[in-house]
């Protein structure tokens, strides 16, 4: 039987909603919430089937490198018994790993230390590998951030929670949710916006009017499908004007939070925001140059008129398409990358516009995706400080002693934690290129923002603690702490070419030249087998420092 590709299974879906409207009226046709693992079962891992091979196992490292928080050896195997689209459709079916849940269940769901805890306890055990990893590629989108917010842990979890239950949902479901967010109403003051008074000298807000135009939905210029910027006269044309930013203010006053009795008061961060219609802007406002906003309109009714008008914009698909291509796969995707993205956002096969799962598809599967440098010269990112540190959890087995993982500052020891970015532009920007040959040659390396010599130091020393005095033997190990188990490592490092090749498969898929595995082979022959530290330790870890801290794994292609 011919399997079904991701775009007609949602088209298939579609069908399948509409028809029970039709029979069943009461039922909604909007894709429900994601439902949640329970937080207190143990991970629900799909079965691999006993078949022959069908994906290369270098190929399934570099796929799931992409798609997931770092390629495990169980993941690669699994995945090596099916194609790439069967991966990602079986990874779209899957239930979500919710935050708030499991940080309910910790002693204090309100410490900081918690949140991020759950958070690496996800990334590195969820089976829901897939939707985890959009999450935070949508996190790194939608901003929101801890850092000198006063916004609080659990409402931070509630908020992750949105990212993740949407994740495979609709964009303009994402979007109204961010939007009334109480994490979002505080970080970018959307929360108790009221409507003008000159008496007493009060604006309506701008900051989140401007940021959900510029940096989550339309951008700053009109691009074509392709995003390309759009020229008049050579000249690049704005998508949106100061009177756009001061009218959007006027639709975006008059939310409170949801058990507000006299709008300014209230603490319930677990639910959206409501509207109090005496501090809301009643006036006409016009939007985008012509999209009329009516008199005497109540908030939900000119909120929606808002974010229906973003969401229509033709710059959606190919400016949020090419975040999620750099997030996910490379920081330089061709035009036509992009617009085949684009086109899936516009349209999943079946009349629907900005289905999230048709565009991770597009994302992930794109033959520019899965081709890599053999189809784009200029393919390649940079991986995120967290995306080494989870993966080197995920391919040896990291957890302390009790399971956990407790892991509370890693914007101290390697410059980047969940929701912790230092603004609203996230910890790099898009367009970021850092001087010299990338930015001679027009190109971008978002990633490259984090790197200075402070960083590279920190980072560094952390990678050698990790790898050298945090493993499951260490005589001084702290058992509170993560530890790696290199029980296997150790029983290849008596031949050492059988573990660099381990090594170079596990972490990068084969990408590492002769040119670094040959003096690194020599280099581990002149260490001595038998040491202190037990058979094949040294070896071990000094070849594990050394791939994970090489240009050739730290670069993703």
């Amino acid at each position: 039987m011919k399997s079904l590709n991701s775009r007609q299974v949602a088209a298939n879906t579609l069908k399948l909603g509409l028809l029970l409207s039709l029979l069943l009226p009461g039922i909604a046709q909007a894709d429900a919430l994601a439902d949640c693992f329970d937080p207190l079962a143990a991970p629900v891992y799909p079965t691999t089937p006993n078949v022959p091979a069908v994906t290369t196992q270098p190929a399934a490292v570099r796929f799931l490198n992409m798609a997931t928080f770092g390629a495990s050896p169980q993941d690669v195997n699994h995945l090596s018994k099916m194609t790439f689209q069967a991966w990602v459709d079986e990874q779209l079916a899957m239930k979500a790993s919710c935050h708030l849940a499991t940080l309910n269940e910790t002693q204090d769901n309100n410490q900081r230390e918690n949140r991020i805890e759950v958070w690496f306890r996800h990334a590195v055990t969820a089976p829901d590998q897939l939707r985890q990893r959009v999450a935070f590629a949508l996190s790194e989108v939608f901003v929101v951030s801890d850092v000198g917010s006063g916004i609080s842990t659990n409402a931070l979890a509630v908020y992750y929670d949105i990212l993740v239950r949407n994740a495979f949902g609709n964009f303009r479901d994402i979007l109204e949710q961010v939007t009334l967010s109480p994490a979002m109403g505080k970080y970018l003051s959307t929360l108790h916006n009221q409507k003008a008074d000159r008496k007493l000298g009060i604006r309506a807000d701008e900051n989140y009017a401007r940021e959900v135009m510029q940096l989550f939905t339309i951008g700053l210029v009109q691009l074509d499908t392709t995003g390309t910027p759009v020229l008049q006269n050579g000249i690049t044309v704005p998508t949106y004007t100061q009177t756009d930013v001061e009218n959007s203010a006027k639709v975006l006053t008059g939310w409170g939070l949801a058990d507000s009795v006299s709008f300014f008061d209230g603490i319930e961060w677990r639910q959206s925001m409501v509207s109090f219609e005496g501090y809301h802007d009643h006036s006409a406002k016009t939007l985008l140059t012509n999209v009329a906003v009516p008199a005497a309109g109540k908030a939900p009714a000119d909120l929606k008129i808002l974010l229906d008008t973003l969401f229509n914009h033709p710059n959606v698909g190919p400016f949020i398409g090419r975040r999620l291509i750099q997030r996910l796969v490379t920081s330089n995707p061709s035009p036509a990358y992009i617009q085949r993205v684009a086109e899936a956002f516009n349209d999943n096969g079946a009349g629907v516009r900005g289905d999230m799962k048709a565009v991770i598809s597009a994302v992930l599967l794109d033959p520019e995706a899965v081709g890599g440098a053999k189809v784009n010269p200029k393919f390649g990112k940079l991986r995120e400080p967290l995306l080494v540190l989870t993966h080197l959890w995920r391919v040896l087995g990291g957890k302390a002693h009790d399971g956990r993982l407790p892991y509370y500052y890693p914007e101290s020891s390697i410059g980047q934690a969940p929701l912790s970015s230092g603004s609203v532009f996230n910890f790099f920007r898009p367009d970021y290129a850092p001087s010299g040959k990338i930015n001679n040659q027009g190109l971008f390396a978002p990633e490259f923002q984090l790197v200075n010599d402070a960083n590279n130091t920190r980072f560094y020393n952390e990678l050698f603690s990790l790898t050298h005095w945090h493993y499951v033997g260490y005589q001084w190990a702290d058992q509170s702490s993560v530890l790696i188990n290199i029980n296997n490592l150790a029983k290849r490092a008596q031949t050492p070419s059988n573990l660099v090749n381990y090594l170079n498969l596990v972490f990068t898929g084969n990408k590492l030249p002769a040119t670094v595995t040959t003096p690194l082979i020599a280099y581990l022959r002149d260490l001595s087998f038998k040491d202190n530290a037990g058979n094949g330790v040294n070896r071990s870890l000094e070849a594990l420092y050394l791939v994970l801290s090489s240009p050739n794994y730290l670069i993703q292609r």
